[in-house]
């Protein structure tokens, strides 16, 4: 199944309790620092999934609630991280 982030988002797994307590977590633990930039000043950070989390995976522990799986990253970063796994999972569909 290709990436479509409306699926989960719309699936309501990123207003779940337990989604929410995970990510406040990784929130303090990452100490709302950018972890591939460094950064600190950012007026927006998001909790990033390392392995894209998508309908076939959301109800993988390992993947979608596994700290080590997860890290957060400023916006500019994030937007970065998506469109390249997009571009990656496109190509594996030609």
């Amino acid at each position: 199944m290709n990436y479509n982030a409306d699926s989960v988002r719309t699936s309501g797994f990123y207003s779940d309790k337990k989604w929410l307590k995970v990510r406040d977590y990784i929130r303090k633990r990452d100490g709302m620092t950018c972890q591939n930039c460094g950064d600190f000043t950012a007026k927006k950070y998001e909790v990033d999934h390392k392995t894209e989390l998508n309908m076939e995976n959301v109800r993988d522990w390992n993947i979608a609630y596994n700290p080590d799986n997860l890290w957060l990253l400023c916006f500019d970063c994030h937007k970065r991280k998506t469109v390249r796994d997009k571009q990656s999972n496109d190509r594996l569909f030609y």
